[in-house]
């Protein structure tokens, strides 16, 4: 891939940006934010520059730790720039991108936090990086627990691609943003017609396509990947085509489509949706949430059932299931079901709608 032409373009973007009057309106959020970016792109076109000499390990080493961490801040300050100018943490969502949200693994293991990595409340891991097998286009460490020696692989070109292509489609769409004024009023009426038609029990699919149309117009070259809002619609129409074994979790599943709903309804408004009717919760969901309230120690789980990408997902999910089958907590193990079929089959958006109501959960 040539870098030196995406770098380019990346600069670009940013400088489209009117840096000075940010900073005469003292929008420094924004200001520091583009900043950031600019200064970040310094290291990767320096990681690239041509040497007069022959790299020594030292080199490499030094190139990769300030790679590491430039892409780290570069990351961050795509989320400062989205949140300043769209009131929003979650209208831009660059956690999609799968090789985004692994760079942040990355770097915690070999530049954060390499000598001492907590992978879950009681297991220490320990990371330690082949220097000798760093290149400009590869490195390697490996990650040592009591259980298990495990060696990474990692192409530094994938992860400049992944940056590079989702950094100029996301700095597009804000730089959209930033030259106008977006009029929302036909959005939040086309959005509070959903919720009332579904939260009434009335056939919301009409007004459901309703508010995409008229979202796709205002946003017209929207990706999923990068609205939260696109995302979540195509949660629910997933949640739609879900099979079910039965009433209880036909029940569970049109309660997820409800919190995605309200989810969006809060993006758009920047506010909560009242309910006028208490919304009764699913029977299975119930039986999970009691669960937890009579064993606080599976609370340390919970942390790790935010991101279905952490490597311990799988097994904090299974630590509870175990528990709510050894107490006899049978619903509570019937919902946990539901999610551990998905994530086996390697359905993760229908596991990140399943696991929503395990982060709506109120610790005590």
């Amino acid at each position: 891939m040539d870098f030196k032409n995406i770098v380019k373009e990346n600069e670009s973007k940013i400088e489209k940006f009117d840096f000075n009057y940010y900073l005469k309106i003292k929008n420094y959020a924004v200001a520091s934010a583009l900043s950031a970016l600019e200064t970040t792109n310094e290291i990767q076109k320096s990681y690239f520059k041509p040497q007069n000499t022959p790299l020594t390990t030292s080199d490499y080493i030094l190139k990769l730790y300030a790679l590491l961490q430039g892409l780290f801040v570069s990351i961050d300050s795509l989320y400062d720039l989205a949140i300043s100018l769209t009131k929003s943490k979650n209208f831009i969502n660059i956690n999609n991108n799968k090789d985004l949200r692994q760079l942040k693994y990355i770097r915690n293991d070999v530049v954060g936090h390499p000598s001492s990595r907590i992978y879950n409340h009681e297991k220490l891991a320990y990371c330690i990086l082949d220097n000798k097998s760093i290149t400009l286009d590869s490195f390697s460490y490996s990650i040592y627990t009591k259980d298990e020696i495990k060696r990474k692989d990692i192409s530094i070109n994938e992860l400049l691609t992944s940056y590079y292509e989702e950094a100029n489609n996301l700095l597009d769409e804000l730089y959209r943003i930033s030259c106008k004024d977006q009029n929302k009023t036909e959005l939040e009426k086309a959005i509070t017609i959903v919720v009332e038609d579904f939260f009434m029990g009335r056939d919301y699919t009409t007004s459901f396509d309703w508010f995409v149309s008229t979202y796709n117009k205002l946003y017209p070259t929207a990706k999923k990947q990068q609205h939260r809002v696109l995302w979540r619609v195509d949660l629910i129409k997933s949640l739609d085509d879900l099979k079910f074994k039965n009433d209880d979790e036909r029940i569970v599943i049109d309660y997820c489509k409800g919190l995605e709903l309200l989810k969006i309804y809060k993006h758009i408004f920047q506010n909560n949706y009242k309910l006028d009717i208490p919304r009764k919760i699913p029977k299975y969901i119930q039986s999970f949430y009691k669960l937890l309230n009579k064993n606080k120690y599976l609370y340390p789980y919970l942390n790790y059932l935010k991101d279905t990408d952490h490597p311990l997902f799988f097994s904090s999910i299974m630590a509870i299931k175990d528990v709510a089958v050894k107490k006899k907590y049978y619903d509570a193990n019937k919902y946990l079901q539901m999610i551990i079929k998905q994530y086996e089959s390697k359905n993760l958006e229908y596991v990140y709608a399943l696991a929503l109501p395990i982060k709506e959960y109120k610790r005590k």
